[in-house]
């Protein structure tokens, strides 16, 4: 057996992210290292000599367990007993292509800055798992999103150190003996770009890399960092994404029969394929018809900034290849992308020229497809219905977030394949029933020592209540609240430092006291959102609240598993309707975690009375202030008149029949119905399957 090449093999496959056993083969070569490399078996194998490797596994031990990993790994890999064949056969063979912006896979892979990217990572590994022909495409980031630290003042700072990629599982996709290189037109000239592969189980991430020698110095850096730059940049980036991806697919010899796009960023790849319609000799009407019957689209965000614009001028510059390509002139071409196709003026909108290009659109939730609906009804010339845009509402990838313990738990009450009764209801029913009221407060005690220990490992700023200050006291008893997520200034982080006395007599109050962690990076041309995290910073050091907060910098997805796993409750502020999804709070109920969330995007699906709380009602007041007073004083009446009394109720700090029976609703009602395996289930038989039937 050779050890090195038997883990190589393992470390260039991303299927190790969501398999614990394969991560504890690579952390047992050193501890130290696995944390200094943000845990990439690739980056570890790299800094690691043979002989090191041949001591880790002299063990007859060790050697089973890399034997009984190597086995269920290409198990996994050969089988063809997938979800796909058994449910959709009509899917096999037919490979869908989806593109996006970023993909959040792991922390080691800096290629996401939030959400989106976390959805997108979460939905190809649920592909993999349901045995779809799936790839995915988006671009090589050599210094991804910015790593956050936070100031003496309290201001967050952006620090870009640039990705080791010869240490990364990624792969440069050859040509013979050279790599293979596509040509993309934009404006004057050309814009060359490399490939990279990189292997997420059965399916395969391409990734464009325009850093070649034959580009000028601004486009080698087109793929430099995620969501910088101004709109220049932005529209290069989307030139690339889109059509750079079509073209390259048609290098790679890939055809799909399903192109879905994950919000309007890709949508240049529309164009992309009309053109090649075009060439073999199909009018523009044509050409156009046939992109929309195989093109699904999925919008996230009801904010306007979501939404990419260019000005005209812009537009016109770096599509004139494509407007010759398409054989039609510039008013015509425009109009795909703008609301009003009469008004020249108009800026150039991606998300229009999406909409306009798909048969399919769907929105992130219920209440996001409505909002959709009215924010965009002006596209069609007649009333909009759900035909037009519908929803599938997003879920998680329950074993790349799942806590050991909680996977431990899942094995013994539901067997080796409980995985399999994620789309059985009354299977994790019975699962959940299972586990007593005794183990679910030990699970959830383990998992919030696990969170605190994990916060004091972390590196903080001096002026910040430091972690190790803030944390060093607290309890594995006492109630924990978690928020983590974007610091937009919809999302309202701040909101329940509104009234620090009123704060202070929640979080201070010592027969029944709350400790708070936050998380989170504002966009770096966000100024409002970074004051945001200032009063964040600001509450946790006023002497009242002193030792009640802390916050955690360079939110990721590490620091998302430690928290999501150890806090007793999520909570969810945004200003309701602009919350299209979010799927942080998602990960919280298989931990046996609680939301308590403003009833916006999932929640407003999710909740049932009895499985979490609920801050307000769906009462929206046009006034934005008024909005923000109506949801404070509801946040403040939640946490004092239920949910904290619930949780010491009887005097047993989280452990009343009340309290565990609010934590085994969610654990029985939530995870099935907000995983991406149900997601991946929706997508297949809504959109999919039709494309190809």
């Amino acid at each position: 057996m050779n050890l090195r090449l038997r883990l190589q093999t393992l470390a260039n496959n991303l299927w190790w992210v969501w398999n614990p056993d394969a991560q504890s083969l690579f952390s047992r070569l050193s501890a130290e290292l696995w944390e200094a490399t943000q845990h990439s078996p690739a980056a570890m194998l790299a800094r690691t000599p043979d002989a090191v490797i041949d001591a880790a596994f002299a063990s007859p031990e060790a050697l089973a367990e890399l034997e009984a990993v190597w086995l269920r790994f290409h198990d996994y890999l050969g089988t063809g007993d997938t979800w796909v064949a058994r449910n959709a056969p009509a899917l096999r063979g037919k490979t869908v292509a989806y593109f996006c912006a970023e993909f959040g896979l792991h922390e080691s892979l800096h290629l996401y800055s939030g959400g989106l990217g976390i959805l997108a990572g979460d939905h190809v590994k649920t592909a993999s798992d349901l045995g779809i022909s799936f790839v995915a495409i988006g671009l090589k980031y050599p210094e991804g999103y910015f790593k956050q630290s936070v100031s003496d003042s309290g201001l967050q700072q952006e620090a870009y150190p640039a990705a080791d990629w010869a240490e990364s599982p990624a792969k440069l996709v050859l040509r013979g003996d050279a790599p293979l290189i596509v040509v993309i037109p934009i404006a004057d000239r050309v814009i060359r770009a490399k490939v990279w592969s990189l292997a997420v189980g059965r399916v395969t991430l391409f990734l464009l890399d325009t850093d070649v020698a034959e580009n000028g110095p601004e486009d080698r850096k087109i793929g430099g960092r995620l969501y910088s730059g101004d709109n220049a940049m932005r529209a290069r980036q989307e030139v690339v994404l889109g059509i750079g991806g079509v073209r390259m697919l048609r290098a790679l010899g890939v055809n799909p029969s399903v192109f879905h796009l994950n919000e309007g960023h890709c949508a240049f790849a529309s164009l992309e394929l009309m053109a090649e319609r075009i060439a073999g000799g199909a009018s523009f009407g044509d050409a156009l018809g046939w992109v929309r019957e195989r093109t699904l689209v999925t919008t996230h965000t009801p904010v306007p900034a979501g939404h990419d614009r260019f000005p005209p001028d812009l537009a016109r510059l770096f599509l004139w290849p494509m407007q010759e390509a398409l054989k039609v002139n510039w008013h015509e071409l425009a109009a795909l992308g703008r609301e009003n196709p009469h008004d020249d003026g108009e800026y150039f909108c991606m998300t229009v020229l999406a909409m306009k290009t798909a048969r399919h659109i769907n929105a992130v939730s219920k209440l996001h497809a409505e909002v959709s609906r009215e924010m965009w009804g002006m596209l069609w010339d007649r009333p909009i219905t759900e035909d037009d845009i519908g929803h599938v509402t997003n879920g998680v990838h329950v074993e790349t977030f799942l806590h050991p313990a909680m996977r431990e738990s899942f094995e013994t009450f539901g067997g080796r394949n409980w995985r399999d009764l994620l789309l059985d209801d009354a299977g994790w029913a019975s699962m959940v029933a299972g586990i007593g009221d005794a183990e679910l407060v030990r699970l959830k005690r383990l998992m919030k020592r696990d969170l605190f220990r994990f916060m004091l490992a972390r590196d903080a700023s001096p002026s910040l209540i430091a972690l190790r200050d803030a944390t060093a006291g607290w309890s594995d008893r006492t109630l924990t609240i978690g928020f983590a997520r974007r610091f937009a200034t919809y999302k309202r982080a701040a909101l329940i430092f509104a009234d620090i006395d009123r704060a202070a007599e929640i979080l201070g109050n010592s027969d029944r006291p709350v400790q708070f962690v936050f998380a989170g990076k504002a966009h770096p041309q966000d100024e409002p959102g970074k004051k945001v995290i200032q009063q964040v910073l600001a509450a946790a050091a006023h002497p009242k609240l002193r030792g009640r907060i802390a916050f955690v910098e360079n939110y990721d997805l590490y620091v998302a598993r430690a928290m999501t796993a150890g806090v007793d409750v999520w909570l969810n502020t945004p200003r309701r309707p602009r919350e299209a999804s979010g799927t942080s709070g998602q990960k919280v109920p298989f931990h046996a975690g609680i939301n308590c969330s403003i009833l916006d995007g999932w929640w407003g699906e999710g909740f049932n009375g009895e499985n979490g709380f609920a801050i307000g009602d769906l009462h929206v007041p046009e006034d934005t202030a008024e909005q923000d007073a109506r949801d404070g004083e509801a946040l403040y009446q939640t946490l004092e008149q239920q949910l904290v009394p619930r949780y010491y109720a009887e005097g047993k700090w989280g452990e009343s029949a009340a309290w565990t029976g609010t934590m085994r609703s969610s654990l029985a009602t939530l995870p099935g119905e907000f995983s991406t395996d149900r997601m991946l289930r929706d997508y297949i038989l809504r959109y999919y399957l039709p494309k190809v039937s």
